[in-house]
């Protein structure tokens, strides 16, 4: 690394390689405090005809030069590092990647309920494609099972099972069949192993697997039986994979001599600074953080610290965004578009975005169409995430989404939607918070950015966070309960130091926005009806002191679960609602 002590380090550059978008951001310590003080962007070029993620960084990093007049490349494209004192270069460079087709992995384990899940839960947390999982429950004999792993074509396998002294025998005759398959790979084929299960089988597995694969080993994900420690392989499995990516994509290797050697997962890093965001204080109830990517959806949950990660490589609104209508009938994803469309026209508009991924919507319709297939995507990533969160997460009901204090919306459909009011509605609509809860949009994508960096340079990641560079939205209070559409609701009073008393009585099945200025502080009392609760209990009420936003304060009286009306000319109706509501198109 550069310098062991972050204080001494000024400028810090950074990029993200998306699977479409490779983004540049430059840090510098302005009147003493780190700011983020600029921006550059270029398609990446990781596939053909370039093949390099390189060219794609320099494209971004041209930009980035031109906005801000600072020059970190000499001429030959090369980074000059540690910054001259003439204002040139950079101190520290930080890389994130979720660039390149998923991780081709298999998982190994003893019981499917057990070890198998575990490492499952595992190799969520990253960009990596479960094609088949071999375990003691499977009733394939052992020649499907060398068949099974021949068609998969592993690069990754993630093997678990035994409790630390516990069972061994079993575990390494599964290891022998997946040795066996490995060795009638193609020639030429890289495998990786993680193993993180019973320590006292990892030199035997190590020399079963040590000639098809180059075996990792990490700290037992069940060191007894029922308890579980994801963290220790998780950290283990990110170096493997970033091992992979360094030998799969062209120019990373280069590009990770500048950065100390690591280019980190976005997601990854993404779930660090969400961790980071559920230790502060302003947020006891816990943090959420949602990435609509090309070709992924990540979801990092995180309460005092204590983090679940995942990441479906399935679901994107770009070069993915077509697999969504493997598994989901276009009706589904429809229905969030608030004019009548039909399912040719959802179907060719889906096929465009995976066929164009940096195309932006130019017509409402388009725009309409692209905010439905995000709140889809959103809504089938968290329903797979939430399977991993743990059961003591406090909530009001267990069907409703957990209390959380704060929720930061990643990706360009969010971070780029076109009125802020549009992608705090894509938030509501898609994650369905209940109670108080702070809405905020990532446009710059700092998140992965600041994860990246938060153990080189924690200082720079808490003055980045508190300046403002991420768009708060504002507050948002979510009714729990159901009624007739058009009775009121709750009645809320804003009370502002030097402004006049403003008092809403919002109706079921609506959305109330009640301005406030960012940085404004006032006093917000909200009174439920009998049946609804807003976070303080059914029928209670409250006073308390709130932050203004770029809305200021939404009261989202539609009840959870949010119920859409099945007749389509209502629905659409209500949806225009919404939508003029938070702003409009």
């Amino acid at each position: 690394m550069l310098a062991a002590n972050a204080h001494s380090i000024d400028t810090i550059l950074a990029v993200d390689f998306g699977s479409a978008t490779t983004r540049a951001l430059l840090f510098d310590v302005v009147e003493n405090v780190y700011r983020f003080v600029g921006y550059g962007e270029a398609p990446t070029t990781v596939d053909a005809p370039y093949r390099d993620a390189s060219e794609g960084m320099r494209h971004a990093l041209d930009m980035l030069q031109e906005s801000t007049g600072r020059r970190v490349l000499d001429d030959s494209a090369t980074l000059i590092m540690p910054a001259t004192t003439g204002g040139r270069g950079a101190d520290a460079f930080v890389a994130t990647s979720s660039a390149g087709p998923a991780v081709r992995g298999l998982l190994v384990g003893l019981l499917p309920d057990v070890s198998l899940l575990s490492a499952r839960r595992l190799a969520s947390s990253h960009y990596i494609s479960v094609l088949d999982s071999i375990s003691l429950g499977d009733l394939r004999g052992e020649d499907e099972q060398i068949d099974a792993v021949i068609a998969a074509r592993p690069e990754l396998l993630v093997i678990a099972g035994g409790s630390d002294g516990g069972a061994a025998d079993a575990l390494l005759k599964l290891v022998e069949t997946i040795s066996l398959a490995c060795h009638l790979l193609p020639p030429g084929t890289s495998t990786k192993a993680l193993f993180a299960g019973n320590a006292a089988v990892a030199p035997r597995l190590t020399e079963l697997l040590g000639r098809v694969a180059q075996v990792s080993t990490a700290a037992n994900v069940q060191p007894e039986l029922g308890r579980e420690q994801l963290g220790p392989a998780r950290a283990e499995l990110g170096k493997v994979y970033e091992q992979i990516r360094l030998e799969q994509i062209g120019g990373f290797a280069q590009l990770a001599q500048w950065s100390g050697g690591r280019i980190l997962p976005t997601a990854q890093a993404e779930g660090t600074f969400v961790r980071f965001l559920s230790q502060l204080p302003a947020w006891p109830r816990g943090a959420l953080g949602v990435n609509v990517g090309a070709a992924s959806t990540s979801v990092a949950a995180a309460w005092r610290g204590e983090l679940r990660l995942n990441v479906q490589t399935r679901l994107g609104l770009g070069v993915n965004a077509a697999k969504t209508l493997e598994s989901t009938p276009v009706e589904q994803i429809s229905r969030w578009v608030p004019e009548p469309v039909s399912d040719e026209q959802m179907r060719d508009f889906i096929y465009n975005k995976s066929a164009h991924p940096h195309s932006v919507p130019d017509e409402p319709q388009d725009l309409w169409l692209e905010l439905a297939l995000a709140r889809h995507v959103l809504r089938a990533a968290l329903g797979v995430a939430r399977a991993d969160w743990p059961e003591t997460a406090p909530g009001a009901r267990p069907e409703l989404l957990p209390w959380f204090s704060l929720i930061m919306g990643g990706g360009a459909v969010l971070g780029r939607a076109p009125k802020p009011g549009l992608a705090a509605l894509v938030l509501l609509d898609a994650l369905q918070p209940v109670g108080l809860t702070r809405l905020m949009v990532d446009p710059y994508h700092l998140a992965p950015t600041l994860g990246a960096a938060a153990a080189q340079h924690p200082i720079m990641v808490a003055q980045v966070y508190d300046s403002l560079a991420f768009l708060d939205l504002g507050t948002a209070v979510s009714l729990i309960g159901r009624g007739r559409l058009g009775e009121v609701a709750c009645s809320v009073k804003l009370v502002e130091d030097g402004a006049p008393e403003r008092q809403v009585e919002v109706p079921f099945g609506s959305l109330a926005v009640i301005p406030l200025p960012p940085g404004h502080i006032a006093k917000l009392t909200v009174r439920p009806r009998p049946g609804f609760n807003a976070g303080f209990g059914t029928g209670w009420g409250r006073a308390l002191r709130v932050r203004g936003g770029l809305l200021g304060i939404v009261i989202d009286a539609r009840g959870r679960p949010l119920l859409l009306p099945r007749p389509p000319e209502q629905r659409q109706e209500l949806m225009k609602q919404w939508f003029w509501k938070m702003g409009g198109v």
